[in-house]
């Protein structure tokens, strides 16, 4: 028998990567376009928000379920733009295992505990994007401040 809770976190988690998807990509796109990085900052924020709302909900989903140790190598020759845009592809990525972790969620856990795995570890790698470009919008600020 589904258990009705279970599957509305795996569906609520899925809905919270979704989010972090678009915030990052409009994030990217003030980036890309040179303009109004505060504004591409607060989109940021709003997209590591959703990212940790996620893990939440995934982990509740999955009580034994651990993060993985490490979310893997990242690029940090990114730009801010390139950085958000990542994320905002691995939380389509991490949306998807979700959804598809929703539908095997009665005929195989295992599949289930597999798809919730990978999910987080693509979760550790939207995040360390995000935090990338975060750092680069700190130093852009120092930088004019210094000037």
């Amino acid at each position: 028998m589904t258990k009705p809770s279970k599957i509305g976190h795996l569906e609520a988690a899925a809905s919270h990567h979704e989010k972090a998807a678009v915030f990052h990509r409009e994030a990217s796109q003030f980036y890309e376009a040179g303009k109004n990085y505060e504004h591409a900052a607060h989109l940021a924020v709003l997209a590591h928000g959703h990212a940790q709302l996620a893990i939440d909900e995934v982990h509740v989903a999955a009580k034994h379920a651990s993060a993985p140790s490490s979310a893997g190598a990242v690029d940090s020759g990114l730009t801010a733009a390139q950085h958000h845009a990542a994320a905002s592809a691995v939380h389509t990525q991490a949306a998807q295992h979700l959804r598809h972790a929703v539908q095997l969620f009665d005929a195989d856990r295992s599949a289930v505990a597999h798809e919730t795995q990978l999910t987080l570890a693509l979760t550790l790698r939207a995040l360390v994007h995000g935090n990338e470009a975060a750092k680069q919008y700190v130093a852009s600020l120092r930088t004019k401040s210094a000037l």
